[in-house]
């Protein structure tokens, strides 16, 4: 006998081998497939001749349970996956609070831990950020935490308030909306935590960058110095003010950083000097969220 047993999960139903799952998984090791499972809290697991089904109570995702068997019967091996939904699918259910698999957990959060840039990069942001920040944090993941709350901070028609938490604009209905066409947009609030957290650090960021933003740079050449005096405010200024880039920092360094200087006048000097300098800005900025947000990553910043 192979030890075949149906596991239900919400409306499906999987056909696993009993023995390769408690090979694996501390919770099926542990459960008696003839008897109910009486846990605090309630029954953990019932037995039905040959189907077991999950109580609720554990919050096992049919789709989290395909994804562990797909790596589990070698179809679609978690070693070689870059996708980040799956990866949290697999971090769940693989958890202790769920299914309790300890090696295929590690594994996971390897490769999780792998694919997250060690840098700012808007392209890694999930398609559910809310849902990613919860994971981030439940599991502590903080390079993606941080990566996550910059990312709501600088959305489009997003606002925060340090006392108050998340303010709407008075044309949107939910929060942190993006009413520009083609931008994402995010479908409910964040925690109550998460959102003071997010308050927090638009207020430091801006604290931090607008004296920078506003201040037209020095250089060791008078005539240089000149140049950023009179273009600083169509260049950099407006622009900024244009799209609320003085609490997007890292975007307004690298578009400072783009402008051809050398057109406006600069010396070929102060145009590497200035571009090194605001490269440093960035990856302060970067580090300093670390202690902002109450976090320990270690993490540089690249151009975005």
């Amino acid at each position: 006998m192979d030890g075949s047993i149906i596991l239900r999960v919400e409306d499906q139903a999987f056909k696993v081998h009993r023995t390769l799952l408690s090979r694996h998984s501390r919770f099926f090791s542990e459960t008696d497939p003839s008897t109910a499972v009486t846990v605090e809290g309630g029954s953990d697991l019932m037995a039905l001749d040959s189907c077991l089904l999950l109580d609720q109570s554990r919050s096992v995702r049919a789709k989290d349970v395909e994804v562990l068997l797909e790596h589990i019967y070698h179809d679609v091996p978690l070693l070689s996956e870059v996708k980040f939904p799956r990866l949290a699918a697999a971090l769940r259910v693989t958890s202790p609070q769920q299914l309790d698999f300890p090696q295929i957990h590690a594994l996971t959060r390897k490769q999780l831990n792998s694919i997250i840039p060690s840098e700012y990069s808007p392209a890694f942001i999930p398609d559910d950020p809310e849902e990613a920040l919860a994971l981030a944090t439940e599991y502590e993941f903080p390079s993606m935490r941080k990566a996550l709350y910059y990312h709501f901070v600088t959305s489009p028609g997003s606002q925060f308030d340090a006392s108050s938490g998340l303010l709407q604009s008075p044309e949107d209905s939910s929060p942190l909306s993006a009413p520009e066409t083609g931008a994402a947009t995010h479908s409910r609030p964040l925690s109550p935590n998460h959102t003071k957290l997010c308050a927090h650090l638009m207020e430091r960021l801006i604290d931090y960058f607008t004296p920078m933003l506003f201040t037209p740079p020095a250089t060791p050449h008078m005539a240089c110095t000149d140049v950023f005096a009179d273009a600083w405010m169509p260049l950099v200024i407006q622009p900024a003010i244009e799209d609320d880039g003085v609490y997007k920092p890292l975007e307004t360094l690298e578009r400072i950083k783009n402008i051809d200087w050398a057109k406006s006048g600069l010396c070929q000097a102060c145009v590497k000097e200035k571009a090194e300098e605001w490269s440093e800005e960035q990856l302060n900025i970067w580090t300093m969220m670390d202690t902002w947000l109450g976090l320990a990553t270690n993490t540089v910043v690249a151009s975005i």
